[in-house]
């Protein structure tokens, strides 16, 4: 049953605009991915970092990056005299 009272209804998603989805540029090729903030509702979840629960890899929480091994990068460079 839907609700006459517009107070109790979730805001449209801005990011987004309502549709779910944004178009990601990571990795040089736009491509299509989930909205983080409503998470593909298309309205807004109060409280949600999507910084935190990013859409794809790259952020603190994407774990999709490869790891960074120090001693392979540094392995090439000289000591500094």
């Amino acid at each position: 049953m839907a609700s006459d009272d517009p107070s109790t209804e979730q805001p449209i998603c801005n990011p987004c605009r309502g549709t779910g989805h944004l178009i990601s540029g990571l990795g040089g090729e736009p491509h299509q991915v989930t909205c983080p903030w409503c998470r593909g509702t298309g309205h807004r979840i109060p409280g949600i970092d999507a910084q935190e629960h990013p859409a794809e890899g790259g952020g603190p929480a994407g774990g999709d990056a490869p790891a960074h091994d120090d001693a392979a990068a540094d392995a090439d460079v000289p000591p500094v005299t």
